[in-house]
């Protein structure tokens, strides 16, 4: 089978600065693949643009059979065909209660009846969510606002879920938390491609890693194998 998403020679940036430099990489149909890196290496950017948010320059990013940058896919079009994020920095709406929120994370759906289901669902992945259901978003801790940013994205049924940085800021306990729910997700058959500066935990839950150095993929292989490279423990795990 080709792979759900094959990304070749993508070239991004903003104005006249350019970030992404002939990227590549793919993700498998139920793999969960790291993409680790430095501040300012470009990971953000690279789930923005496979979300079609930041535009390609050039390059393919072929989607579950579907060249997204060749057919100029918009933003709300990308989620409906399967692939949501949830962003760096959570990006929840801070005014809309937690229910609202999810309702949100479903609004390129038209099988109404079953966002009702699927809302229930990310209350049992989340119980604290079901108990502030009408609070406002913005009055929720960083950890719950990582939730709700989780569950937002998976109201839209992703066949890919791209998550930037679910760990950052958060209490260790928390982080555990999200990260078994990560591999609950695959599990249920989410593919997941990770962006996470906590490298560790990355490579601990990924299959394979992609190691990005300003904006190029300079290593790649299976997770096991990056976790265990000197150099990789070196630059990236603090040893």
């Amino acid at each position: 089978m080709p792979p759900l998403l094959d990304v070749r020679d993508l070239e991004a940036g903003y104005g006249p600065i350019s970030v992404l430099h002939q990227l590549s990489l793919t993700v498998e149909q139920g793999e969960i693949v790291a993409l680790i890196g430095a501040n300012g290496a470009g990971k953000t950017t690279t789930l923005m643009c496979l979300s079609a948010v930041v535009k390609a320059r050039a390059g393919r990013v072929v989607f579950d059979g579907r060249d997204l940058v060749a057919g100029r896919v918009p933003a709300h079009e990308v989620v409906r065909l399967g692939l949501a994020q949830a962003p760096e920095g959570r990006k929840i709406f801070p005014r809309l209660t937690v229910l609202e929120n999810l309702q949100m994370g479903a609004y390129t759906r038209t099988d109404h009846d079953a966002v009702g289901k699927d809302i229930e669902k990310a209350f049992g992945m989340f119980p604290i969510l079901r108990d502030r259901q009408h609070q406002a978003g913005g009055l929720l801790s960083g950890g719950q606002q990582q939730m709700l940013a989780i569950a937002r994205a998976l109201m839209a049924r992703p066949k890919l879920l791209l998550l930037d940085e679910p760990s950052l800021g958060l209490a260790p306990q928390i982080v555990v938390q999200i990260f078994d729910v990560i591999r609950e997700l695959n599990r249920q058959g989410v593919s997941v491609l990770l962006v996470e500066q906590n490298a560790r935990m990355a490579l601990k839950v990924a299959h394979r890693g992609y190691v990005l150095e300003t904006g190029r993929i300079t290593c790649t292989d299976k997770a096991d194998v990056l976790l265990n490279d000197p150099r990789i423990r070196a630059a990236y795990l603090g040893e």
